[in-house]
C-alpha cells in the first residue's frame, strides 16, 4: 500500500508540473471536430473514410500546450481517477479493469487501486458508418492506448472485432509497457482475411484478460478507423537488414510488413526500407519461407530515421507444388514436387480421395471428378512440419474451384525463351503476386507484385536473367493461389 500512494503522489507532482492546454474547438482535415464523439469523413487527405469513436482530448485532460497525439510522442503522466463523463463515447476516457480480476499476489496497479465494479469493466467501442458501395481493399486501426502493461504485470489479452477474434490485436496490445500512466498512438493493420468483418457497416472493438486475474487497469481516448489508407499526416523512416541467425548471410527475398505501410522485399544484400511509416507503435514482422517469422514494436516520432535488423532462424517447413492441378474429367494424372526446406528425409501425403504416398515426388492418379485437398507432412530428424493445400486439385468442376477469385489463367509461349504473356482473369480486386520458384523451393524472381482491379489483365513477363531449366510459377491473389510448371529454355 505504501508503494501506490508513494505512486500516486508522484504521478499528481508531475502533473502539477505540466501546462496543458485546452482542447477547444480543434479541427483537422484528417480527424474532423476533436470534441465529437462520432465522426465519420470521406475522401481525407489520409484515407478513403476516416471513422472514429471518441474526443481527442487526452481522457478529458487536454493536451499539453504544442502537443499533438498523432506525432507518436507519448503524454506526460496524468492523475488518477478522473471524473467520468456521461457524454464520452461507449468504453472510452474511462478506466478498465479486466474482467478476470480477482487476488493478485503481485499487488495492484493505481487504476485498479482507484476504482470498483461495476464501473470498471472492460466495455465494448463501437464505430458506425456506411461504405455507400465503396470497395474495401485495406483498413489500418489507430487507437490511442493508455496505461497497458501486460508484461508488467502478466495480463494476457484477447480482442474481438465484431465478435471475431482478433490476435493481431491482442499481440501488440500484450506488448505495450506504458507505466506513468501515459498514452501514445498504435497503429494495427486489419489482414485481408479479415475485411469482411469492417462490410458490416459497423466495428466493434473488444479488449479484455479474462483469464489471468491479475490486477491490470487501461483507458482508451479514441479509436480511428481508415479505410483505403493514402498515407499518415506524420511518419517515420525504418530500414534494416535480415540474415540468417546462424550463417549471418543476408537472406534475399524476404517480406517485412507493418502496420498501415504494406510490405516491401529485402534485396540480394538482405536490405530493406520502409520510407513513410505512420508514428506511434507499429508492429513489423518479416516472414520467408522455411524460416520462423519474427515481429518486433518500433516506437516512432515523427521524422524519425531507425534501424532494426532481423535475425531469422531457420526451420523445415513443408511445401509443395503439383504440375497440374485441374482437368475437365477422371481419370486424371497428377506430378506432385515436393519444396520442403531442410532436407527431409520422410513424407506423408494424402490426396484427398483416399490415396496416400511415402515417396517424395509421387505421381498419383485421381478417378473420379471432384475437389481435392491435399496435405503433405514431411520431416527430418529433429523437425516435423505439415502443408495441407484445400482444394488444391480440382477434377471436372466447371472453372476453378468456388473459393478461388481467379477463374482463367494462360502462359504463353511455355516453354519460354525471353518473354512471355501471362492474362488472367480475376473475379476480385485484391493484392496480387506472382513470383517464380526454382526446383529447390528458392524463390528465384518477383514477376509481379501491387494491387489489381478485378477482370481481364495481361502481364509481361522476362526471364532473361534465369538460367535454363524447369521453374514454378505462383500467382496469388489475396489468399488464393495458383501454381503452374513452367520451362525456361533460352536459345
Amino acid at each position: 500500500m505504501k508503494k501506490q500512494i508513494i505512486y500516486l503522489l508522484v504521478t499528481f507532482a508531475a502533473l502539477q508540473l505540466t501546462s496543458y492546454g485546452q482542447t477547444g474547438q480543434q479541427r483537422d482535415d484528417a480527424n474532423g471536430d476533436w470534441t465529437e464523439q462520432h465522426v465519420t469523413l470521406y475522401d481525407t487527405p489520409e484515407a478513403d473514410m476516416m471513422v472514429r469513436a471518441g474526443d481527442i482530448d487526452n481522457l478529458s485532460f487536454g493536451w499539453p500546450n504544442d502537443f499533438d497525439p498523432f506525432s507518436g510522442n507519448s503524454t506526460y503522466s496524468h492523475g488518477f481517477p478522473w471524473t467520468l463523463d456521461d457524454t464520452d463515447a461507449m468504453g472510452t476516457d474511462r478506466i478498465m479493469v479486466i474482467s478476470s480480476f480477482g487476488y493478485s499476489p503481485f499487488g495492484k496497479d493505481g487504476y485498479t487501486s482507484s476504482t470498483s465494479r461495476p464501473e470498471n469493466l472492460p466495455r465494448p467501442i463501437l464505430l458506425a458508418y456506411s461504405l455507400n458501395n465503396m470497395e474495401l481493399e485495406s483498413a489500418v486501426l489507430q487507437l490511442f492506448a493508455d496505461d497497458f502493461q501486460a508484461p508488467n504485470w502478466g495480463a494476457q489479452y484477447f480482442a474481438t472485432i465484431n465478435g471475431e477474434s482478433a490476435p493481431y490485436v491482442a499481440k501488440v496490445i500484450n506488448q505495450l509497457s506504458q507505466t506513468g500512466p501515459i498514452g501514445k498512438i498504435v497503429n494495427i493493420s486489419i489482414p485481408e482475411n479479415h475485411l469482411y468483418l469492417l462490410e458490416r457497416d459497423s466495428f466493434n472493438i473488444f479488449i479484455d484478460d479474462t483469464i489471468t486475474g491479475v490486477a491490470e487497469g487501461y483507458a482508451i481516448d479514441f479509436v480511428k478507423l481508415l479505410l483505403n489508407p493514402k498515407g499518415f499526416s506524420y511518419t517515420a523512416k525504418v530500414f534494416g537488414y535480415v540474415v540468417d541467425i546462424d550463417t549471418g548471410e543476408p537472406i534475399e527475398n524476404a517480406v517485412i510488413s507493418a502496420s498501415g505501410s504494406g510490405e516491401v522485399i529485402s534485396d540480394e544484400e538482405g536490405y530493406y526500407i520502409f520510407e513513410n511509416l505512420p508514428a506511434g507503435i507499429t508492429n513489423l514482422y518479416v516472414t520467408k519461407f522455411s524460416y520462423d517469422t519474427i515481429n518486433i514494436l518500433v516506437d516512432l516520432i515523427n521524422g524519425d530515421s531507425i534501424q532494426r535488423d532481423f535475425q531469422l532462424n531457420e526451420v523445415l517447413e513443408a511445401d509443395f507444388v503439383a504440375d497440374n492441378q485441374n482437368s475437365s474429367t477422371a481419370p486424371h494424372s497428377v506430378q506432385f514436387t515436393d519444396l520442403t526446406s531442410m532436407n527431409p528425409t520422410d513424407w506423408t501425403w494424402n490426396f484427398g480421395d483416399g490415396g496416400t504416398s511415402e515417396e517424395q515426388n509421387p505421381l498419383h492418379t485421381y478417378e473420379t471428378n471432384g475437389n481435392y485437398t491435399v496435405t503433405l507432412t514431411a520431416s527430418n530428424s529433429e523437425e516435423t512440419n505439415t502443408k495441407i493445400r484445400i482444394n488444391y486439385i480440382s477434377i471436372g468442376v466447371e472453372g476453378i474451384e468456388e473459393h478461388s477469385t481467379i477463374s482463367a489463367y494462360q502462359i504463353a509461349p511455355n516453354p519460354i525463351s525471353s518473354s512471355a504473356k501471362i492474362s488472367l482473369d480475376l473475379k476480385n480486386s485484391g493484392s496480387l503476386t506472382i513470383y517464380i520458384q526454382d526446383i529447390t523451393g528458392k524463390a528465384v524472381k518477383t514477376v509481379y507484385k501491387q494491387y489489381q482491379q478485378k477482370g481481364k489483365c495481361d502481364i509481361e513477363m522476362n526471364v532473361d536473367d534465369l538460367i535454363n531449366g524447369i521453374y514454378f510459377m505462383t500467382i496469388q491473389l489475396n489468399n488464393n493461389s495458383l501454381t503452374k510448371k513452367i520451362l525456361i529454355l533460352h536459345e
